[in-house]
Order: C-alpha cells, then structure tokens, then sequence
C-alpha cells in the first residue's frame, strides 16, 4: 500500500512538473529581447539583424545566410558597391553567424521575411552538411519553433527543450524589468551598427584583433591536418541522410519552400577550407533548389586564409569582387555558368 503511495506521489509529482513546464513555455516574449540575449558571446550580431530586419526601413535586395565560413567571406558593402558599378543598385546584408546549424538559419530567414521582400537568398554551404543544430538556436527560436522536433533522431530536441520553460520565464520577467536582465527595453538607435555593417566576422574578431595576421603556410597546413582528422563521413548511407543529417536537409528544405512561396530565388555559396575538397557532399541535395556558385578556386591560395577554414579580409575582397557579377546574373536570370569556379 506504501509503495503504490509513493508511485501515485511520484506521478502526481511529474505531472506537476509538466504542467508547470508547459505552462513557462507557453509565456508570451519580447522578439527583441530574444535576440538580444547572446549580446556578450561570439552570436552578438543576431541583435543587429533583428534591428535590420524591424527598425531600418531600408529594403533587403540579396540575403546571405550562413556560418561562419560565409560570414569571413562576403562583405556585404563591398558587394553592394560592386552591384552598383554593375548597373544593380540592390541592398546586400549578409546574416550569417559563427557556428553551424541550419535551424537557426530558417529562424533568421522566417524573420528577415516578416517586413524584407528579397530577391535572391544566398545560403553559404561547405564541403558536408552539419549533423547537429546551432547552439543558439535555443535562445533565440520563436518557442513554437523549439517545441517542434522537425525530424527524426533530432539529438538537439531534448536540451532545447528542456531549456525553453526557463528560458520563456526570464523573457516574461525581462518584458517588465529590462535592467535586471541587462535586456534593451526598446530599440536604442544610438547603438544600431548601421544598415550595411559590412563583413559580418569582423563583428566576432573585434575582441580578437591578432586572427587575421597572416599565417605562414605551414600553421595553415598544420591547421588542416587537425581539422581533417576531426571529419567524419557519412556513417548511415545515403539511404539514410536524412535521418544523419536531418539538420541540414530538413531546414534548408524548410527555407527553399519558403523562398518559393515568396517568388524568391535560392542560390548556395560554396566555401572550402584551406586545400580542402572541391567536392560537395551534398551537391544533389541543394541542387534542387537552387544553383551552386562554387568558390573552390579559393582552397589553392593559403594567401587568402585567416585560418584552415575562414578567408581574411585580402581573400573576402576576392571573393566578394568574384560574386558580384554572379549574383547580378542570378538576379536578371540571365543564363550564365554560375555552378563554374572562376580559375
């Protein structure tokens, strides 16, 4: 008789917790304090693009999104300045943040396209998709978005969830008392970075003022041995890819239909690291959506490298000046070889 007591206690016990759980979930936020909360990590910039997207009323011509690998690479001022000596006076920003994981992604383009009416997405993508989500997604995903698994063998879905009723009870109490959770109340123009900051790392790198110093070409080939000891391939098979890298397909299908609701076009970016492959491992995959600009010919020159996968700012002008005229034939939809390397 105790012992079934004590289940009933304990049932009642979860029940409660559940409950009370569901309910923190459930409590109405600030969007902008949302995006604010990563203001003292390497993600700070995902405040500035929540005041791009809602605060400036300049429009958004071309939107790149992606990892840090697109981040070094496109300056988005100078790509601006370049479709212009084009004949294309198009507004560029470029929204990618350090680290991957697509569901971020889908995050920031879903909002980009609540006030924006782009015409072309940028997706930056490398040489294998991402198993796993961003780590900031928990903090800044729409909780609707956090309760949603979106597939199968989703590793990330139980932290993330777990954090969302914690997350959801600081937000309310910050929507009352902004200063204790050193939250912006409202939107301070005085602290906007401006509507086309330029390239995106540089943002991260502020505090790290020796990354960009040239690396002689045996740091970087040193710095390419460890990084290609840490990939993995493909452990399950192209029967099931979608289960391994469930991330990666799921939201970057979740952005393309979007795009095409919305009549906008999708192109993918490809960066490599340092001498790396000029295979993509998912090259069918994003090419049904949308065509492959592909930068191999960067991997040769270790001039053009930061770091074993990150371009400084001498590469980023290259690459930026070889995508312009890509870009502007994507947009007029000319016929042009945009899935070629330039040599």
């Amino acid at each position: 008789m105790r012992r079934l007591d004590w289940t009933r206690t304990g049932l009642a016990i979860l029940a409660t917790v559940v409950l009370a759980g569901a309910a923190a979930a459930a409590l109405p936020d600030n969007p902008y304090q949302r995006f604010s909360t990563l203001e003292n990590t390497i993600q700070k910039r995902a405040r500035w693009i929540y005041e791009r997207i809602h605060y400036d009323p300049a429009p958004i011509d071309v939107v790149v999104v992606g990892h840090s690998r697109s981040g070094a690479a496109v300056d988005s001022r100078l790509l601006q300045s370049d479709l212009a000596t084009l004949g294309r006076k198009l507004n560029t920003v470029n929204f990618s943040l350090a680290e991957n994981g697509r569901d971020l992604h889908w995050v920031i383009l879903q909002e980009a396209l609540k006030t924006k009416a782009p015409s072309l997405i940028v997706i930056g993508v490398i040489e294998k998709p991402g198993r796993y989500g961003h780590p900031a997604y928990k903090y800044v995903a729409p909780a609707a978005d956090v309760v949603d698994p979106a597939f199968l063998a989703n590793v990330d879905y139980p932290a993330n969830l777990l954090y969302l009723p914690y997350r959801q009870l600081k937000l309310f109490a910050a929507r009352a008392f902004p200063g204790v959770f050193d939250l912006p109340a409202k939107f301070d123009p005085a602290r906007y970075a401006g509507t086309n900051p330029g390239r995106p790392l540089s943002f991260v790198l502020a505090t790290e003022p020796d990354h960009e110093e040239a690396l002689t070409k045996a740091a970087l080939v040193d710095q390419v041995r460890r990084y290609e000891a840490g990939v993995h391939p493909p452990i399950l098979g192209e029967r099931f890819a979608d289960v391994e890298f469930g991330n990666e397909r799921t939201y970057v299908a979740r952005m393309a239909a979007l795009a095409k609701r919305r009549g906008i076009r999708v192109a993918f970016l490809f960066l490599p690291y340092y001498t790396g492959p000029h295979v993509i491992q998912e090259r069918a995959f994003y090419e049904q959506f949308g065509p492959i600009i592909d930068a191999s010919f960067l991997s040769d020159h270790d001039e053009y490298y930061s770091d074993v996968a990150h371009l400084n700012q001498r590469g980023a002008a290259v690459l930026t000046h070889w995508l312009a005229p890509r870009i502007a034939d994507l947009i007029s939809e000319r016929a042009t070889p945009v899935a070629k390397a330039a040599s």
